[in-house]
């Protein structure tokens, strides 16, 4: 979530994922190019999952209705997925921060053992930020977030070619100079139209994470571990670095 505010300069961020839950475990690599178009105003992200390895046994293979047996540790190829982000208000006294975001995936991954899938989907969503600065204490900004919109995927089923949902996500932002926390929790909330087919779908994922960021002059250092609440049984830890670059570059940025 971007808490309705596009940062000034654009970055390429690597990073590894870890995710551990009974009989799946799986460690990704993640990259991502986000560039700041017309800085503060408009951004392109492209962003995916270059490899992940991963070790799935044949009892959530079953429920997964994956045909291949577990043959041990094996490493496939991900999805990618394009963003477009755009500002539409910015500074208003009376009025929070407000973005507005399109994204669509690729179908690059490998969907043979059940990591990925070989079908289109896309979300669009409205998100809304407004921050409050403290010139004592240790916290120096606190800052709120909330997104709603849309998500929309193929499925794998002729009953039923295409699933939705409503997409919503809260979240607060406490800043200490370079430091940053961030606590959020969100999902999604699916038609259901798997429960008429006789499929248990749990396409209703209730999502919390946290994250500690360090920001510096020309890297960021990012710190995350996430787990659900609802149809989401991974715990999952994320460790990424950022190298920012753009036209104006100074010491002094704004978020």
């Amino acid at each position: 979530m971007d808490y309705g505010l596009l940062d000034s300069l654009s970055n390429i961020e690597t990073g590894v994922h870890a995710h551990f839950m009974k009989g799946d475990r799986a460690v990704n690599s993640y990259i991502s190019c986000y560039w700041a178009v017309v800085p503060k105003r408009i951004v392109v992200h492209v962003w995916g999952y270059p490899t992940e390895t991963f070790r799935t046994h044949n009892s959530v293979r079953n429920d997964r209705q994956i045909y291949y047996d577990d043959t041990g540790w094996m490493t496939k190829a991900g999805d990618f997925w394009i963003s477009t982000y755009i500002q539409i208000i910015k500074d208003k006294k009376n009025w929070p921060d407000i973005t507005i975001n399109y994204s669509a995936k690729t179908t690059i991954g490998d969907a043979v053992q059940g990591r990925y899938t070989d079908a289109p989907a896309n979300y669009y969503y409205v998100a809304l930020g407004k921050s409050k600065f403290f010139k004592t204490g240790f916290i120096n900004e606190v800052r709120l977030g909330a997104m709603a919109g849309f998500y929309v995927w193929q499925t794998n089923k002729i009953e039923l070619a295409q699933d939705e949902g409503a997409l919503y996500e809260f979240g607060i932002d406490l800043k200490h100079k370079n430091l940053s926390w961030r606590n959020e929790i969100g999902g999604y909330s699916a038609y259901g139209g798997y429960q008429f087919i006789g499929v248990d779908d749990n396409n209703d994922p209730l999502i919390f994470r946290t994250n500690f960021k360090n920001s510096g002059e020309r890297f960021d250092w990012k710190l995350e571990y996430q787990t659900g609440f609802r149809d989401y049984d991974y715990q999952t830890i994320r460790i990424s670095v950022f190298y920012k670059f753009g036209f104006g570059f100074t010491k002094k940025w704004e978020y």
